[in-house]
């Protein structure tokens, strides 16, 4: 046997002499429910794990077992012993590594097929005690609909400067502020929305905030419905800023960085009508971020602009590289109508009848091939 062999099987053997001992009864009872389970057999199933948690000899062994019974229970329609079985493996277990979980479930259980206010009120209390759990957010945004259900917009702020109260200095104050400021946006108390928002930007900046980008954006949405589009612009430029290069991976993209992009152009295009940091901004986004999908509407609003700012030559450059980089885009198709020296391919799919309408501004319904679309 080789060296190399032999080194292996030591290894193995290693591991299995090392590792847990779950014992035998735990270890047959659990194989049994994972059997019955697969076969579609759930009330067996709940009977051996509800074994398997009976003769575990470690905690989180036992935990485990317990919320599968429950599991299973839910499976078959039985959520009466769910539910008794989830209350049996929060009073056993308490501070578990179940018991976060079995509390929402619990809670979802009571929601659903029993007292609704009774199974918000537990879904409010697992929240406030789990509140690192991975439901736990989602937990607060089903709460202020619920609330918002109750008594409208009104009763989400309610909430949030009562109730709420004892999420603050945990990682859900983030949540609570930002469901408030939705909630002031829509009642059309734009200004105070916009300022709550960006608090929530600065009391919880990137990396540590998980909606930084999303109050930023939702703020520049308001500024521009206010008319105040140099400041929309600016929480754009804000979110932006905490893009993050390496010279080996490129930029770490999130999902409002190339939007934001997009957005900044936009504005200076369509608000503030200056077409030269129009151009400036979408070829940023073209060239700055390699993994977007808007790089191609990027390229072909920039030559748009060009070829009505009369620049010719730098409009054929730019449709010339689309054509390259993103032959398979809509706009590739469609390039002569902003460059007189592309021809279209003899077999080439024609141009698309809505672009060509917008390029040429006609606001009328010609008909159009179809296929071209």
């Amino acid at each position: 046997m080789s060296t190399r062999r032999v080194a292996g099987f030591v290894l193995a053997w290693w591991l299995v002499g090392c590792g847990p001992s779950l014992g035998d009864a735990y270890e047959r009872s659990f194989a049994a429910g994972q059997r019955a389970y697969h076969a579609g057999r759930y009330e067996e199933a709940a009977k051996s794990y509800d074994e398997a948690a009976r003769v575990a000899e470690r905690v989180k062994d036992r935990d485990e077992a317990l919320f599968l019974v429950a599991r299973m229970h839910e499976r078959r329609g039985a959520h009466a012993e769910a539910k008794v079985a989830l209350q049996k493996l929060a009073e056993t277990s308490p501070d578990g590594p179940r018991a976060g979980r079995a509390a929402f479930e619990l809670a979802d259980l009571e929601i659903e097929h029993g007292d609704a206010e009774r199974g918000y009120g537990m879904l409010f209390d697992a929240t406030a005690k789990h509140t690192k759990h991975g439901l736990a957010r989602r937990a607060v945004k089903r709460i202020v609909e619920h609330e918002r259900e109750r008594g409208g917009d009104e009763a989400v702020l309610v909430w949030a400067k009562g109730p709420a109260r004892v999420l603050r200095n945990t990682d859900l104050e983030e949540n609570v502020d930002y469901e408030a400021a939705l909630a002031l946006e829509r009642l059309g108390r734009l200004a105070e929305a916009r300022d709550a928002l960006v608090a929530l930007s600065i009391a919880h900046p990137y990396p540590f905030g998980t909606l930084t980008d999303d109050a930023l954006w939702h703020a520049s949405l308001i500024e521009e419905q206010l008319g105040r589009h140099e400041a929309a612009i600016t929480h754009l430029r804000t979110l932006l800023a905490a893009r993050e290069s390496s010279h080996l991976t490129g930029s770490y993209e999130r999902p409002r960085y190339s939007p934001a992009q997009m957005r900044i152009a936009v504005l200076y295009r369509d608000r503030l009508h200056d077409h030269p940091a129009a151009r400036r901004e979408l070829h940023k986004l073209y060239a700055g971020h390699p993994t977007s999908d808007l790089r191609d509407d990027a390229l072909w609003a920039e030559a748009r602009l060009a070829h009505e700012d009369g620049a010719k030559d730098e409009a054929c450059d730019l449709v010339t590289r689309l054509r390259k980089d993103f032959s398979d885009s809509r706009y590739a198709r469609c390039a002569h109508l902003v460059c007189d020296e592309i021809r279209p391919a003899p077999n080439e799919k024609p141009c698309a009848g809505y672009i060509e309408r917008e390029v040429s501004g006609r606001k009328d319904e010609d008909p159009v091939d179809p296929a071209a679309d």
